[in-house]
Parts: C-alpha cells; structure tokens; sequence
C-alpha cells in the first residue's frame, strides 16, 4: 500500500478538441505505434523551437510534431535505410521534416541539441541517457522524452546520475521495470511460457548428462525452435551446447518437469514483480532530478494508459531562466 502511494502519478490526457492523425501522416505508422506517438504528440505542450527527434527510426512522432507545431523537425537515426523511408514518408505528408543519419552515442551528436526542442519515444538505455547529458551540455531549449529499457547499457552496474542515488542495481535488475507483458497477446504468452519450460527443462537434462550446474547460463534460442517440437528442441540445444544426448529418453516426464518448474518460477517472481514499477519511478525521477539540478522545470506524468504501452512514463522538462533556476535550486537545498 505503501508503494502504490509512491508511484502514482498524474496522466496527461488528451484535450477535448484534439484532432486525429489524418491519412498521409499515418501512412506506415503500425497501429499500436500510431497510438502510442499520438498521445505522447498530444501530451507534449506548446512548441517553441525546432525539434530534434532522438533514436527516430522512421520519425513518425516527428512527422505528427511537425504538421502540429509548425515548427521544422530533425530526426536523428543510426540506420540510414530508415532515414531513408523516413524522408519519402516525410514528403508524402507534406511536413517540414529532414532526416541525419547519427550515432546518438557519439559525442558529436549532441551538436543536434543546442538550443532545440528534444523529443524521444522510447529510446533505450544508453541512447536515452546520452540525449539526457547532450540536452544539458547543449542547453536544449526543452526535453520531452519517454524512457525504455534501461538495462540496454555498457555499465554492468547502474550509476545513478545523482549523488543521493545510492540504490545499487545490476543490469539484470535494470531490466525488471521492462518485464510488464500487458499489451501481449495470448498467443505470445503461451510461447513466452512455452519457451520458458523448456529452458528450465534443458537445464535438467544438461545438469543429468553433462554434469552442467543448473546455474550456468547458455545463448539466446531462436524463436523459431519453439516449432519443432520438444524433443527436436531439445536435442538442437543439446548439439549446441555440446551435451550427448541417448538414443532413447523419458521426453514426457522431462517435459512435465520442465512445466513443473516453470509455474514455481512464475510463483517466485510476482515477488520481484512488487517492486517493478517502484523502480521504475525511481529511475525515471533521478533522470528528472539531472535536468532540474541542471536548470529545468521538470515533471513527471503518464502520457498514456498501460494498456496502450507499459512503458507511459512522461518526463518533460523546459530550460528555465537564470532567476528561475537559482529560486529552484534554492528551494530544493531548503
């Protein structure tokens, strides 16, 4: 009960005269991500610079804040084929928008920044992290971002980007917050489980066989095993891993262990489950707390409901001026 006082937070919702996404601005949006750019657009309030959209991909959510704010819109992305797609979309909807291919983790990139209107839906980790510091090197007139996967980093162990944060978390922690299925579909859950049993399954042939602790972790398995059935699967893993696998072998109860195995697990985790959201505020607030140490006027809000993407979290922030940052700096020390 205590937690769930400490992580709720205002969601910003859509104005009653807002207007939908017409035709050529949607055009190649997937239906879910044209949601999603719709109403963090929406959530984003008045425009008074250029944009620099960071980690665009095909900049959809930049195609929408250009036809919006009437403000011209760079989008920055590593991969020049979606900067590509990105341009002819552009042009087909008649926005004011151009396209560089960046790394957004080189230095140099932050040279996109200075004194512009910052915009990320989704950006990972690093990439997320990298738009945060160059915004405040750069002094980038505004920073609207939405982070995601903060376990997508070099550093195997956080560091807060604040001195009170003295949480310390592995990368495997990082990737908690990120866990949330709530927009997957049923048949994605049944091969998210599906493939889970038969992991925990191999770890028990492994450990018989080859004498493996359980606790050893081996590659990624391609999605597409899960077709071949569980024997099949078994033995193209066992052939990876380099376990000799018998002729003849109990598959049925090895499977059944497997599932055996696979709800206690399910069990164990809502556990950790408790504090997935806790620490995602928390992440989110020490990005907050950088750039209002830094000079802006921050908040944190929900752009959208966790049914359209768990990953709603709205930190928007606008350069203050020089008064405005000592009284708030000031306020902050009181």
């Amino acid at each position: 009960r205590e937690l769930q006082a400490l992580i709720e937070l205002p969601r910003l919702e859509p104005t009653a005269d807002a207007d939908g996404v017409n035709g050529r601005l949607a055009w190649g949006m997937p239906g879910r991500k044209q949601a999603q750019a719709e109403a963090f657009a929406e959530a984003v309030d008045e425009i008074d610079s250029p944009i620099t959209e960071w980690c665009a991909g095909k900049g959809h959510l930049g195609r929408l804040l250009a036809a919006r704010s009437q403000q011209p819109v760079l989008s920055l992305d590593f991969d020049a084929t979606l900067c590509r797609e990105g341009e002819l979309l552009a042009e087909r909807a008649h926005v004011d928008q151009r396209f560089v291919r960046a790394d957004a983790l080189d230095e140099s990139s932050a040279g996109h920044l200075a004194g512009r209107h910052a915009v990320a839906l989704h950006a990972c980790g690093d990439l997320h992290l990298a738009l945060l510091r160059g915004a405040v090197a750069r002094h980038a007139a505004a920073v609207d971002l939405s982070p995601c996967c903060y376990y997508r980093t070099l550093d195997a162990a956080y560091r807060p980007l604040n001195p009170e944060g003295t949480l310390q978390l592995t990368r495997d922690e990082l990737h908690l917050p990120v866990t949330d299925t709530a927009t997957a579909g049923a048949r994605d859950r049944r091969l998210r489980d599906r493939a889970m049993a038969w992991k925990l399954a191999f770890v028990q042939l492994r450990e018989a066989l080859a004498n493996v602790p359980s606790t050893r972790t081996f590659k990624p398995v391609p999605a597409s095993w899960l077709s071949l059935g569980f024997e099949v699967w078994c033995r193209q893993l066992a052939a990876r891993e380099g376990v000799a696998v018998p002729v003849h072998y109990d598959w049925p109860a090895l499977e059944a262990h497997g599932w055996q195995r696979q709800r206690e697990v399910m069990r164990l985790s809502l556990v950790r489950h408790v504090f997935r959201r806790p620490l995602e505020v928390w992440l989110a607030l020490d990005r907050a707390l950088y750039l209002e140490r830094a000079g802006y006027r921050v908040r944190l809000a929900e752009f959208c409901g966790r049914e359209l993407t768990p990953r709603n979290l709205f930190i928007s922030a606008r350069l203050a001026s020089r008064c405005e940052h000592n009284l708030a700096i000031s306020s902050f020390m009181d």
